[in-house]
């Protein structure tokens, strides 16, 4: 699949990288499956991507990520996967956007707090679905606000 419509959806395993640059804005996702690995750790296809996302110039586009995970049951691994999204793509060149507090959140620790804040959006639908909603809709306005591209 080619990205074409500005709000496509892209299942990275049938993503071609260099179509990912036809994008005014990214927001991409994965869960976190290989816990406690210093690499892999979703055990989706962006693992296989991730070098290639580095080999992009992406040049100042909006890079923003959110991911998925246990926090209850892996507390002590919660949403790694997506630091690895994260310094893909901004060693791409992304401007990465969407960096969460971790205020409210229940875990014990993740590779993806840097300098007090979450690199992204975490969610968490085993034990906080009840909270998903009224995240995302915070986190789409916060995203509107550091320059990621609204469509009509």
């Amino acid at each position: 699949m080619q990205p074409g419509d500005p709000s496509d959806v892209i299942d990275i395993g049938d993503a071609d990288m260099d179509g990912l640059l036809r994008f005014d804005g990214l927001i991409v996702g994965a869960p976190t499956w290989n816990t406690g690995s210093d690499e892999m750790r979703s055990m989706t296809d962006w693992d296989d991507k991730l070098d290639s996302i580095r080999e992009l110039s992406l040049k100042g586009k909006p890079v923003a990520v959110f991911g998925l995970g246990d926090s209850c049951g892996y507390g002590d691994y919660f949403w790694d996967a997506i630091e690895e999204l994260h310094d893909a793509f901004e060693s791409a060149g992304g401007k990465m956007i969407g960096y969460v507090s971790p205020e409210g959140y229940d875990f014990t620790d993740s590779k993806s707090v840097r300098d007090g804040r979450f690199l992204g959006l975490p969610l968490d639908a085993t034990n906080e679905d009840d909270l998903t909603e009224d995240r995302v809709k915070a986190w789409t306005k916060q995203l509107a606000s550091e320059g990621m591209i609204a469509q009509k």
